[in-house]
C-alpha cells in the first residue's frame, strides 16, 4: 500500500507513455493534421448554435498563421498572448487529443506508470481507502482517471456506481486549466472514451471545458488552483512526472508551499542549463530542494516508490 500522503504532478510527458503528444509534437498536429473543417465548423456551431451557413476557412488559416511565426512550442504559451484566437485554439487542442484516446494504449504493459502505481495498491476494495494519493495535472486528457476507474471496476468487479463513489472520494485528480470532457462516471452527460460519438458537441464544449489563463490575477480566483494548494499543503512527498519545469508553472504552483518535503521529479528530456536552473531554483526557493533523475516516469517510481 501507499500509506505516506502521496502528491503526483503532471505534465505532458506522463501521459507520453500512452501516445499522447507533448508540447510540440500537439504543435504539430494542430499545424499539419487536416481538421479544418471539422473545427471551423465547430467554433461556428459553438459561436451560434442554430449556425447552418457556409464554412469559413480564413480564421484558422490565420490562427495556424499566427501560430506558425510565434516562435513557441507551447499552444498554451501562445493563446495566453493572442487571447482572440482562444476559441478556435482550444477546439483545435480538443480535436487532436480527441484522436489519442485509444482504450488499448493504456492496457500495454511497456513504460505504464499507471498499471504498476495502480498494482502497488495492494489490499480488497474495501481497503483501497488506506492508499493516501492524489494528482495535480497539467494536462487536459482523461487517461488518467479513465485508466484508474476501469481498473478498480474490473480487478473488484464491483458496479460502476460503487467505483464512481469510491474514485470520487479515493483518488483526487485536479485539471488545474481543465480536461477535455467529463466522464460518464464523473457527470450524467460525460462524453466516453476512445469514442468519437457526439464529436461536434465535444469539440463545442471545448472552449467551456479547458481553462488557460491569460491574466495572472485569475489564478486566486480558479477554483483548480486553490485544491491544488490544498494537495500541496498535505502532501509529505511529492512526485513531478513528466513535467518539463516551466518557470510560469512553477510559480503558479506556489511551490514555496512544498517546503520541507520530499521531493522527486523525472528529467529525462530536460536539457543540462534547464536541468542547473532547476535544482538551483528549487534550492532558492525551499531549502529541501528537489532530486531530479533522468529517467522515465515508471522507471522513477519503480526506484523511489516506497511502499509500506
Amino acid at each position: 500500500m501507499i500509506k505516506t500522503k502521496t502528491l503526483f504532478i503532471l505534465g505532458a510527458g506522463a501521459s507520453a507513455p500512452f501516445q499522447y503528444p507533448t508540447g510540440d509534437g500537439l504543435r504539430d498536429d494542430i499545424l499539419n493534421k487536416r481538421h479544418d473543417k471539422e473545427i471551423v465548423n465547430a467554433l461556428n456551431h459553438y459561436r451560434d448554435p442554430d449556425f447552418e451557413g457556409e464554412l469559413s476557412l480564413r480564421e484558422i488559416k490565420k490562427f495556424k498563421e499566427k501560430f506558425t511565426g510565434a516562435g513557441v512550442y507551447s499552444i498554451d504559451s501562445f493563446l495566453e498572448h493572442r487571447t482572440e484566437f482562444m476559441d478556435i485554439g482550444k477546439i483545435s487542442i480538443a480535436r487532436m487529443l480527441i484522436s489519442y484516446e485509444i482504450d488499448n494504449n493504456l492496457r500495454a504493459t511497456k513504460n505504464n506508470w499507471y498499471m504498476y502505481l495502480f498494482d502497488r495498491m495492494k489490499g480488497s476494495f474495501g481497503q483501497l481507502d488506506q492508499n493516501n494519493i492524489s494528482f495535480i495535472t497539467f494536462n487536459y486528457d482523461r487517461s488518467l482517471e479513465y485508466f484508474l476507474f476501469e481498473a478498480v471496476k474490473d480487478r473488484f468487479g464491483r458496479e460502476s456506481t460503487e467505483c464512481a463513489k469510491m474514485m470520487k472520494n479515493l483518488f483526487p485528480i485536479v485539471h488545474l486549466y481543465g480536461q477535455l470532457d467529463p466522464l460518464p462516471w464523473q457527470e450524467k452527460d460525460g462524453k466516453k472514451y476512445s469514442s468519437t460519438d457526439n464529436l461536434l458537441e465535444r469539440l463545442c464544449a471545448a472552449p467551456e471545458n479547458i481553462k488557460l489563463i491569460s491574466d495572472e490575477r485569475d489564478i486566486g480566483k480558479s477554483e483548480e488552483f486553490q485544491k491544488a494548494y490544498k494537495l500541496i499543503k498535505w502532501a509529505d512527498r511529492i512526485f513531478f512526472l513528466g513535467f518539463s519545469f516551466d518557470e510560469t508553472n512553477l510559480k503558479r504552483l506556489n511551490i514555496s508551499l512544498m517546503k520541507s518535503k520530499t521531493i522527486t521529479g523525472t528529467a529525462l528530456n530536460l536539457e543540462k542549463t534547464k536541468y542547473d536552473w532547476v535544482k538551483n531554483h528549487f534550492d532558492t526557493v525551499i531549502s529541501t530542494g528537489i532530486n531530479l533523475y533522468k529517467i522515465d516516469a515508471l522507471s522513477l517510481l519503480q526506484d523511489c516508490l516506497t511502499i509500506e
